[in-house]
């Protein structure tokens, strides 16, 4: 299996285009975007991630994924809708396994724009990014069990749901369930 330079691929992440989204590395001017879904209790509750409480808490995620760039150990991208320009939600990989050809992609978006497709959009052009550029042969996703949308995004991208795995996730103070899913290259070429 052949694996990708990992310097070479985080240290100029290119721009993944769909026909509504632009996915692109995020930046310090993105912090009010960001803050404005990243605050949402109802986009935070059925994540790992607490609510932003200001907008410093965007700024700091910001600088964070900033240093994660330079030390080309992240690839966590803004979603921005073409059509405004505004940053309404991030799709990236939370893990990566080059050695074992194996990516975790996760995702969040704006409330605003739940139930239109456009997740399902943003992730197709990363799942092509991961099983071209990264190489990757498995690609997995994971739910809080009761996040119905966040699932919907996993199945139309033509994730298998492997399993449940109860109280796996110690977060916002109780042990969380979840979800499962993947897809392997040969099923995604199909």
């Amino acid at each position: 299996m052949e694996i990708p330079e990992i310097a070479a691929l985080f240290g100029d992440l290119p721009d993944l285009e769909t026909p509504r989204l632009l996915l692109r590395k995020l930046r310090p001017g993105d912090a009010e975007d960001m803050f404005e879904y990243a605050s949402d209790p109802e986009v935070a509750r059925t994540v790992t991630w607490d609510p932003h409480r200001s907008i410093d808490a965007s700024r700091g995620f910001i600088d964070y994924t900033l240093r994660s760039y330079a030390e080309r150990r992240t690839i966590e991208l803004a979603v921005v809708l073409k059509e405004t320009g505004r940053v309404i939600g991030s799709c990236g990989f939370v893990k990566w396994s080059p050695g074992n050809g194996r990516a975790e992609i996760g995702y969040a978006l704006s409330r605003k724009y739940w139930g239109r497709g456009l997740m399902t959009e943003a992730v197709a052009a990363a799942m092509e990014f991961a099983f071209g550029k990264m190489k990757v042969h498995r690609l997995e996703a994971r739910c809080v069990d009761s996040n119905a949308g966040s699932e919907k995004v996993m199945i139309k991208s033509g994730m298998k749901h492997e399993g449940t795995i109860r109280d796996c996730v110690f977060e916002k103070g109780r042990f969380r369930t979840m979800k499962m899913y993947s897809i392997l290259e040969g099923e995604y070429r199909k």
